[in-house]
């Protein structure tokens, strides 16, 4: 019998398979939470962006598609938690992570929500925005990781009764944009461009070299728990490999 080729992968609406492997929150949950994340795609980030996903649990729809796995924890040192099967993403989440310091559930369900809109962004961990130096000045161009949730991350809200993280809009980008000439973010928390809500965080590529700025009252993460800037760092890699060979 002959295989059944696989339909080409839709970049207009990706789907992303959402799977559950944690013993921590059970499928029924998983399936309610996925419901709000859908509707924060559909009625505010697609609205802001363009840009839109269909979310799907478990079952692997017969063409290409992304991926998002709910797990308890890391298995091994040094797990990207975000990495490529056959081209295509997929970004692991750790519940006990997640959920620690009194987080609690609502913890779990925007740092999913904030894994998947930042996937639908740039799903090849790839895109960078530059930052000129102000005029006159000898400080070099910024480049800044095309992340749409770290810059806010601290700050949530509710879908459907669903936890979901803030986002960055376009404009926050845009060098060009004067102070609290228009929306910075969904919930109104920053007011420039490349500004960082208390909490909050940004990857800066300058000189050779990557940089983590830390907005206020940022809780610090170690090098090993950032898997999308680990992701980047190996895709340039890769790719400065290549341009030498």
């Amino acid at each position: 019998m002959a295989t059944k080729k696989k339909m080409d992968f839709d970049r207009s609406k990706p789907t992303i398979v959402v799977e559950n492997k944690s013993t921590l929150v059970t499928d029924a949950f998983v399936k309610r939470m996925i419901a709000g994340l859908q509707a924060q795609i559909d009625e505010d980030f697609f609205p802001a962006w363009g840009l839109t996903a269909r979310l799907v649990f478990k079952a692997a729809p017969p063409f290409e598609h992304m991926g998002l796995v709910i797990k308890d924890s890391s298995d091994e040192a040094g797990d990207l938690g975000y990495h490529f099967r056959e081209g295509y993403p997929v970004a692991y989440v750790f519940a006990k992570d997640s959920m620690s310091d009194g987080a609690g559930i609502g913890g779990l369900t925007s740092t999913v929500s904030h894994e998947i809109l930042e996937m639908i962004a740039d799903p090849g961990v790839n895109l960078l925005a530059a930052q000129p130096p102000p005029e006159k000045s000898r400080r070099a161009t910024r480049l800044f990781s095309y992340e749409v949730c770290d810059p806010v991350e601290a700050n949530s809200y509710r879908k459907k009764g669903v936890s979901v993280s803030n986002f960055v809009l376009p404009e926050w980008f845009e060098p060009e944009h004067k102070p609290r000439e228009m929306k910075m973010d969904f919930l109104g928390v920053v007011d420039s461009p490349f500004e960082l809500a208390p909490g909050g965080y940004v990857d800066m590529f300058k000189n050779g070299k990557w940089k983590t700025l830390w907005g206020p009252e940022a809780k610090k993460k170690p090098a090993s728990a950032r898997h999308r800037l680990n992701a980047r760092k190996a895709k340039r890699s890769v790719t400065r490999t290549s341009a030498n060979s």
